[in-house]
């Protein structure tokens, strides 16, 4: 088991820091209850009068390294009804970011893990029946790759 940190950052800057942690198998996990948990807390916030888009959730591993970043922007924007999505993967040797319609999702150090959370998004948008395409790019090569829907789609099917 790895300790995560779930710090919370508001877009002023200011941190409320995690000092306990949390212990989670991997990244993976972790990911998920973090998700789960964001759907809880954007209701704290908007009991107290904040608007829960000012805030994210950062997670730190025990090393002190970012391993993902949550806006809550993201949860709320999930929630919305929409037809098409581009996800990009952009890697490098510093590591991969996933950026969902140009805003920043999360990051992770390694390249699979990456991936992995993409693709559950996309699962999840193609069990809704919308559409999603992921953009991989890194200093080699770039990647296109459509979900199911959009292989499944009748020619001349407007996605976006």
């Amino acid at each position: 088991m790895s300790r995560f940190y779930l710090h919370i950052r508001c877009k002023d800057g200011g941190m409320s820091y995690d000092d306990l942690g949390l212990d989670y198998p991997d990244v993976e996990t972790a990911w998920r209850a973090v998700v789960r948990a964001a759907q809880d807390l954007k209701h704290v916030f908007a009991a107290r009068g904040h608007d829960p888009r000012d805030y994210a959730i950062e997670v730190e591993d025990d090393t002190g390294e970012i391993v993902f970043r949550l806006p809550f922007s993201e949860q709320l924007r999930s929630s919305l009804l929409q037809s098409h999505a581009t996800y990009k993967l952009v890697g490098s040797h510093l590591g991969w970011l996933i950026y969902r319609d140009d805003e920043f999702v999360a990051g992770f150090a390694q390249r699979l893990p990456a991936e992995l959370l993409v693709w559950e998004m996309v699962e999840t948008r193609c069990a809704e029946h919308k559409a999603s395409q992921v953009l991989v790019e890194d200093e080699l090569v770039c990647e296109k790759h459509l979900c199911r829907c959009f292989k499944e789609a009748p020619s001349g099917t407007l996605l976006s």
